[in-house]
């Protein structure tokens, strides 16, 4: 094996090789990283010289990895990452790290995650954090289109967010319940199962605001052959509270819905064998320090 001298490369050029085996071609990696082709080609020239390893077979059309280079690659994707983290959380800690942090949170629901929240901005007072307080459809819509860093929302309203694209964790179990008016005769029982409300009518959320939800209410329903009787279709928490303080029927929500709010006239009693969760989730390629952050508190 021969001596490899790694003194005439950078760690640019780790993430110029990354680049061109990502893209299968020298300029897309020089646009990439704001360097010419040729330049590029200089630069993979003497990093295979100062490996001693062909890293790529060039043609016409393509620039392909050899299998010295797939092992390569492999092993440089996560040290790169790594080296990269390490930069800047040192410079984090050196000289504090300024920036915005945009979180979304589900209308009417607990604030599960102010926790965390307060121990990352008593970590890090230099990050201003606006809050919004959304729908279901526009907590999704303002993810998609990167208005928000990160959303909380119930685990049932998560089917849009593709593995591929989306990281998600659980933050907290919660459980079902059924929401009533107190004048409704099931207010008097201590829990309800779904078989107590088949003869019932339900407020439900239409299916563009939430798909996820009403396809798993209709899915407990249809565990115990039961056709769900709908009342009212609401596209807001706000609507549906309206409708329970008139008595127009029976919601089933989170056990987090309302909070302590209307208890003279709305009563929530838990729906057994129900279970769900609070969930964190971000884009992949989300970049911003500042939810780096952000996740390494709720991760810790």
């Amino acid at each position: 094996m021969r001596d490899i001298n790694l003194f005439n490369l950078q760690l640019m050029d780790l993430e110029l090789f990354l680049n061109v085996a990502r893209y299968g071609s020298f300029t897309k990696a020089g646009e990439r990283m704001f360097m010419t082709q040729s330049r590029v080609s200089k630069r993979i020239d003497l990093m295979e010289n100062e490996l001693g390893l062909q890293l790529f077979i060039r043609n016409k059309r393509k620039v392909i990895l050899t299998p010295a280079g797939r092992v390569l690659e492999q092993r440089l994707e996560r040290i790169t990452d790594d080296i990269l983290d390490a930069l800047q959380e040192a410079h984090t800690t050196q000289m504090g790290m300024s920036g915005y942090l945009k979180l979304g949170f589900l209308e009417w629901s607990n604030l599960l995650f102010m926790d965390y929240l307060e121990k990352f901005t008593d970590l890090n007072p230099q990050i201003s954090v606006d809050l919004f307080r959304n729908n279901f459809s526009e907590l999704r819509a303002n993810l998609f289109t990167n208005r928000m860093d990160i959303i909380f929302t119930m685990s049932y309203d998560c089917n849009a967010f593709t593995e591929k694209e989306y990281s998600m964790v659980k933050l907290a179990p919660t459980h079902m319940a059924a929401y009533l008016n107190i004048k409704n005769p099931l207010a008097q029982k201590e829990t309800l199962s779904v078989k107590d409300l088949q003869a019932e009518y339900l407020l439900m959320l239409d299916r563009k605001s939430s798909p996820g939800y009403c396809s798993y209410v209709n899915q407990l329903f249809n565990s115990q052959n039961i056709h769900p009787l709908i009342s009212h279709y609401s596209h807001s928490g706000g609507e549906h509270i309206g409708n329970l303080i008139l008595n127009k029927g029976i919601l089933i929500a989170s056990d987090l819905f309302m909070g302590d709010s209307w208890q003279d006239q709305i009563r929530k009693i838990p729906l057994e064998n129900t279970k769900v969760y609070v969930n964190a989730i971000w884009k992949k390629q989300n970049t911003n320090p500042a939810l780096k952050q952000f996740l390494k508190v709720i991760n810790s």
